[in-house]
């Protein structure tokens, strides 16, 4: 797990609402400082569905209109988190194709907005305890390429 300040905050802002570059990730949850707080819970309500979901969680593509409504406007809003996680196929063939051990976990891009700085965690939760930690640093090395390839600066701000 690493923190990182993202430097271009009004443009990753841009990327976040207004394109679907993150549209594939599932919600776990969304926070909203506004004129009040706005809480979001990703996770489906299978009831409300006709035909069966075989699913858990929304992808950022079908809230993200929803949440771009809820901050835009003349003023920021003052604060905001999003928790991201990473597919399950992703996750699979990433942790496959980066090690040869047998691993089973979730990967996590938690994004925070709080006093006009934006900051970036990543986090591979294994679901069974790791003494190893190349597979986690290797984790925090492919978000922060993945950054660089999107043309966003991320700087290392710490574990």
């Amino acid at each position: 797990m690493l923190v990182f300040e993202i430097l271009e905050v009004k443009e990753f802002t841009k990327l976040l609402f207004m394109t679907d570059i993150f549209d594939k990730f599932t919600v776990v949850e969304a926070e909203f400082h506004t004129f009040v707080k706005f809480d979001i819970n990703g996770k489906l309500n299978k009831s409300y569905f006709d035909e069966e979901e075989n699913r858990d969680f929304c992808t950022w593509g079908e809230i993200r209109p929803i949440c771009f409504q809820i901050i835009k406007g003349k003023r920021r809003p003052t604060f905001f988190k999003l928790i991201f996680k990473f597919s399950e196929e992703f996750t699979r063939d990433w942790i496959k194709k980066n090690t040869t051990k047998d691993i089973d976990g979730d990967l996590y891009l938690n994004i925070r907005y709080s006093d006009k700085k934006m900051n970036l965690i990543s986090s591979f939760s294994p679901k069974t305890f790791l003494l190893d930690r190349e597979i986690i640093n290797d984790f925090d090395m492919y978000v922060k390429n993945m950054f660089r390839r999107i043309n966003i600066t991320v700087e290392e701000t710490g574990e």
